[in-house]
């Protein structure tokens, strides 16, 4: 299993549900359609402007080969939140998990 984690930070506490209403409606079902897609779990801090975002992949190649449609999907998020920074993308091997 591989994750790729999404941080943004410096959102605006008024566009976030806009923000995940969008990304729900139209690019869920886009990255549910990729390969090895094994699920994603986002998380927000509405006092701190942040927000995170772990999607799990069954391969590293899976996680790969879905790039071009993360990539879409984040900036995508970022047109309609407007954060002040530019997002932070990491990729892990699940070594432990219970």
């Amino acid at each position: 299993m591989h994750i790729r984690l999404s941080r943004f930070a410096g959102l605006d506490p008024e566009r976030i549900d806009e923000t995940l209403q969008q990304f729900q409606e139209q690019e869920l079902p886009n990255l549910e359609q990729q390969k090895g897609f094994g699920g994603i779990t986002v998380g927000v801090n509405r006092r701190s402007g942040q927000a995170v975002a772990v999607a799990l992949w069954e391969t590293e190649g899976d996680m790969r080969e879905s790039e071009k449609v993360a990539d879409q999907a984040r900036e995508r998020a970022v047109a309609t939140a407007k954060p002040e920074r530019d997002p932070v993308v990491d990729h892990y091997e699940v070594v432990f998990q219970k």
